[in-house]
């Protein structure tokens, strides 16, 4: 159950309030960023392509690029991520797509 706070390492996310932390600092997340990153958390380990993402997370009924989710990951990852070159959360898996680790 998702309800109350998950936590992976230094990454703390309460999905009622919508907050996210690193090491204790929120971080503001924009509403699709927050999308994303609480689809992967809740589905870690899990590999998917950008085409899955966004239909898993922008939804059937838009229009878009799924450029869109290169954009939202990137700006995911200056947001959690200490160390750019080498994520440790969202990870990209060349020629599959990405995925969170737990």
């Amino acid at each position: 159950n998702f309800e109350e706070e998950i936590i992976i390492g230094d990454l703390h996310i309460y999905p009622k309030s919508r907050q996210v932390y690193i090491k204790d600092i929120e971080r503001e997340l924009k509403n699709k960023e927050y999308e994303l990153l609480l689809f992967l958390v809740t589905h870690a380990n899990i590999v998917f392509s950008k085409d899955d993402l966004y239909e898993k997370v922008w939804g059937l009924e838009t229009y878009g690029d799924t450029s869109t989710v290169t954009v939202h990951i990137n700006r995911l990852r200056e947001k959690i991520e200490e160390n750019l070159s080498e994520p440790r959360y969202i990870q990209t898996i060349w020629g599959a797509g990405y995925r969170f680790k737990s």
